[in-house]
């Protein structure tokens, strides 16, 4: 069961990715832009303690944005892994790709797939796609808060062995707030609603930025789900502090 679910949802998203590029590609070939439409960033941060225990963590995100005319793509990836004394503490990876049509400067329509893999939530694996309609809310020279909504579908398989598929509802919601020249505050909120179990993961952020492509973030994330197997936690939260690498516009 679960090589034929991580077979099928690869097939989904490509299916709904695909003339999302094509129809991109073909407004690009007619839009001359002086900059590169490719941005993006890579962050890490790792921790390791020896003496009288032995522990280890590591996270990583990499995100990457292609944006041309009313069209823009994101992919974004995430890992977090943790160990002590030999044993696994924390191992959880998400990755998401969505794309957006502008219709104006504020509204637009967007697709999203997701997927992520926590070891330690109760769940083998949750993969999920949506669409919708988003709007923002608020854009200026300091910042941007923008909000989306729209139904989808959720496949996701516990670790007792139990394969579950329903519709649900996304929202998401993302708030920018330059502080200064060198220092922005980020807070971004996603919730995918469904019947068999709701999804929620929270990040806050500030980083400061130490030269034109490196800069120091802070983030504190918790994530919830608020149907898990017994003895299994609904809430976990994470605090890091990683070294931030962006590139492009």
């Amino acid at each position: 069961m679960q090589r034929n679910s991580a077979t099928i949802f690869p097939l989904i998203a490509a299916c709904l990715s695909a003339p999302l590029f094509l129809c991109s590609n073909a407004q690009a070939a007619q839009t001359s832009a002086v900059e590169s439409p490719w941005s993006g960033a890579a962050e890490l941060g790792a921790s390791i303690s020896t003496g009288n225990s032995q522990t280890s963590s590591v996270n990583g995100k990499f995100s990457l944005k292609y944006e041309q005319g009313p069209w823009s793509h994101r992919f974004k990836v995430s890992t977090l892994q943790s160990s002590e004394d030999g044993a696994s503490t924390a191992n959880r990876t998400v990755a998401d790709f969505s794309s957006r049509f502008a219709f104006d400067l504020r509204n637009y329509a967007f697709d999203s797939l997701r997927y992520s893999h926590d070891a330690f939530s109760g769940y083998t694996y949750q993969a999920s796609v949506a669409a919708g309609l988003g709007r923002k809310f608020w854009v200026s020279d300091l910042g941007e808060l923008s909000a989306e909504a729209g139904p989808g579908y959720r496949k996701s398989k516990t670790q007792d062995g139990t394969s579950e598929n329903n519709l649900i509802g996304l929202a998401r919601a993302n708030f920018r707030y330059n502080i200064s020249d060198t220092a922005k505050f980020e807070q971004s909120l996603t919730v995918l609603g469904g019947a068999a179990n709701t999804e929620l993961e929270s990040e806050t952020a500030l980083s400061v930025n130490m030269t034109k492509t490196l800069a120091l973030k802070v983030a504190y994330t918790v994530q919830h789900n608020t149907k898990v197997p017994v003895d299994t936690k609904k809430t976990d939260t994470f605090t890091s502090i990683n070294l931030v690498y962006a590139f492009g516009k």
